[in-house]
């Protein structure tokens, strides 16, 4: 079963009700349009993810490869009960490695997808930093990869100073990053109710491939 319609018209209403007794009412719903195909799509993301990094983490459950719908309000100003996004998310186990992620997100505003980091550690971001400078093979490769598609852009906060003045403008967008992500954003729905989506990610995240090894390596 695919994303559909009624899954982000679930996901809005859900928000805009604000309501546990909403939420638990229509539970079901919850269940058949949003969770039943983040978790067929997880699942048939797993064979091609592993073959990419067999140490990624890719379960089809709540609180594993995807998200939760509740919010955790406790230390927040905003009591909103619940999010009108969802995502599915892999990476390597956080207590052993901070490692980048693919991931792919949607809600009612759109859908994104990728890899990268959502906090890139500073120490990861500098070795990224001397893999450049020292034109790193693994750097090289990765950054062909990036020129070669036209999917992906290259994203994350920069500083607010170019700290590499002296280096060529192609290294200087990589270099004066604080994090860094290659991201594909979209608002074309079509594409992302097509029953082919996972189709789709397979071949954007086997693009990214060298991207991740590249970002991988700067925490080993």
């Amino acid at each position: 079963m695919p994303i559909s319609e009624k899954t982000l018209e679930f996901l809005w209403e859900n928000r805009i009700k604000n309501s546990r007794e909403w939420y638990i009412e229509h539970k079901g719903d919850f269940q058949n349009f949003v969770l039943a195909p983040m978790m067929e799509l997880v699942e048939k993301l797993e064979k091609p993810l592993h073959e990419i990094d067999p140490q990624l983490i890719v379960v089809p459950k709540v609180g594993k490869s995807i998200s939760r719908v509740h919010r955790d309000i406790r230390f927040s100003k905003d009591k909103t009960l619940y999010r009108d996004v969802m995502w599915c998310v892999f990476g390597r186990d956080k207590k052993k490695f901070h490692s980048p992620v693919f991931f792919m997100e949607y809600s009612p505003r759109g859908f994104q997808y990728g890899c990268g980091y959502y906090h890139a550690p500073a120490q990861q971001m500098q070795a990224l930093r001397k893999m450049i400078l020292n034109q790193d093979k693994r750097f090289l490769e990765a950054k062909k990869a990036f020129e070669k598609q036209n999917i992906f852009q290259l994203q994350g906060e920069e500083y607010k100073r170019n700290r590499f003045e002296d280096q060529p403008e192609d290294l200087q967008q990589w270099l004066n990053k604080k994090n860094i992500s290659f991201i594909k954003q979209s608002n074309d729905f079509q594409q992302l109710y097509d029953e082919k989506l996972f189709q789709r990610l397979i071949e954007g995240f086997d693009i990214l491939a060298p991207l991740y090894h590249m970002l991988i390596a700067c925490g080993e």
